[in-house]
């Protein structure tokens, strides 16, 4: 009996998986590029996000920046060789399951969909918190307090709409949305940097206007790392990149790159046009990049930067949907998740009912979040949630390099094994800075992280004698 009942789920999820298929090839470097770097919300997290840096770094904030964008970049350097072996729609799920197997890797994703979920949460709070307060403290607009409900909605709803319409439309616009928006703040920080010449110093560089100098820099890195929190975000594409195991790749190493330069030179141009020794209220500002633009340069260029923040929330929830649609689907033709979650629109070819039942669990935590923690709390304990979730499998991924090298019985080589255990060490640091700020907020994210953990642990073990594994022919298939 156990025998028919293994043999049809077998030939169940063998069924959906010829039936329900993405478009393959369909994505070229560019479109996968900008899934990667849209996923971190470059205008958001330069106006808004590195003000948790800020609070510790001080002055020193465009170090702290250069710091985390060399820690990224090596990161990003890990993914690009797991890529090469592996590529699909589960993005790290896959790579975690290659590398430990079964339980380790539906483990992997079931962190890895409570990472996406509360990321989401976390995204549409992001407009429906800071919006209504930026309206009230910049342009005197009062909205009603309800608004928050409907902006929470309005803002998980149009990223599934636009990922509906199908992967390379909704990886079009995020290419557009996210080059203007790129352009708009470098614009602003450049008008910033040539308007104070005299404030321009490299001593931003060094430790001398931190915190507590050195100990101020390093927490400073521990909050800007989670301005990167998208630079793999490509990942979850392999099955619809063109010579994805190429592609892949180096689009994380360019996403690592751009990003890099770009939080590097918006961390420099705030803190030269707020003053270095003045960054203390900066930290204390709701958003202050778009106060700087507005007292230094006049009320358009805080109204253009403006469009562009929230432009830039929307473009995330865009391709945030678009990651956490197909990490589900692939899960749902592995067997880790109900096999329902792997329809594909027959003529979209978009995972839609993954990518629906995703958004709707985004705003039902979001919704419950703002009702019994308040509007900021919500915010910060979605975003811990998140951010815990995103460093775990971070860090298991990482350390999957030299299994899965292993196990196609390559040569590891010393690089492979050191530097992803070294790269782990740092995110655990990471993972520590988390519970720098203990609140409310925190605690309960922490015991909502550790409980859907330990859940999952049961779960995966129960579930991984149906979730389809990598075969011997797999593996020999995936030569260097």
């Amino acid at each position: 009996m156990t025998f028919i009942f293994y043999e049809n789920f077998r030939l169940k999820i063998e069924e959906i998986n010829m039936t329900e298929q993405l478009r393959k090839g369909v994505l070229n470097f560019r479109q996968t590029l900008f899934q990667g770097i849209a996923a971190s919300a470059p205008a958001g997290a330069a106006v808004a996000t590195m003000t948790g840096s800020a609070a510790y770094a001080l002055g020193a904030l465009p170090l702290a920046a250069l710091v985390a964008f060399a820690i990224v970049a090596l990161n990003g350097y890990i993914i690009k060789r797991i890529s090469s072996h592996v590529a699909g729609a589960g993005g790290y799920y896959d790579y975690i399951k290659m590398g430990f197997g079964k339980v380790p890797g539906t483990f992997s994703g079931w962190m890895y969909l409570l990472y996406q979920v509360t990321a989401m949460s976390f995204i549409s709070l992001s407009i429906a918190v800071f919006v209504p307060a930026l309206l009230s403290q910049i342009y005197s607009i009062n909205i009603p307090s309800y608004s928050w409900f409907p902006l929470l909605v309005a803002s998980a709803g149009f990223g599934y709409l636009v990922s509906f319409g199908g992967i390379k439309g909704s990886l079009r616009y995020a290419m557009i949305m996210g080059t203007l928006e790129i352009i708009v703040v470098v614009f602003i920080g450049a008008w910033l940097v040539l308007q104070h010449p005299s404030a321009n110093t490299a001593s931003v560089f060094t430790a001398k206007f931190a915190s507590g100098g050195v100990s101020g820099v390093a927490l400073g890195v521990l909050f800007m790392y989670t301005a990167f929190s998208g630079f793999g975000g490509m990942t979850p594409l392999g099955e619809e990149t063109k010579d994805a195991r190429k592609v892949v790749g180096n689009a994380v190493l360019v996403s690592t790159l751009v990003l890099g330069l770009f939080f590097v030179f918006a961390a420099y141009a705030f803190t030269i046009g707020w003053g270095p020794l003045n960054m203390g209220t900066y930290a204390e500002n709701l958003v202050p990049g778009i106060t700087l633009a507005d007292s230094n340069i006049g009320l358009w260029a805080a109204i253009l930067i403006t469009i562009f923040y929230v432009n830039s929330i929307l473009t995330d929830n865009v391709v945030f949907t678009n990651s956490v649609s197909r990490i589900t689907l692939a899960m749902s033709r592995d067997g880790a998740l109900p096999l329902f979650l792997s329809r594909i629109h027959e003529t979209r070819k978009t995972p839609y009912l993954a990518g629906a039942i995703m958004v709707v669990a985004s705003i039902a935590v979001g919704a419950v979040a703002v009702v019994t923690l308040g509007g900021f709390n919500a915010f910060i304990f979605t975003g811990t949630v998140a951010t815990l979730s995103a460093l775990l499998v971070h860090m298991m991924a990482n350390v999957s390099l030299p299994a899965i090298l292993h196990k196609k019985g390559s040569k590891i080589g010393l690089m492979n094994a050191v530097l992803p255990v070294a790269v782990s060490i740092i995110l655990v640091f990471v993972f520590y800075g988390t519970f720098i700020s203990i609140s409310e907020p925190v605690v309960i994210a922490s015991v909502l992280f550790a409980a859907w953990a330990i859940f999952g642990v049961f779960y995966s073990i129960w579930r991984a004698p149906n979730v389809k594994g990598y075969t011997r022919e797999d593996l020999n298939a995936m030569v260097d």
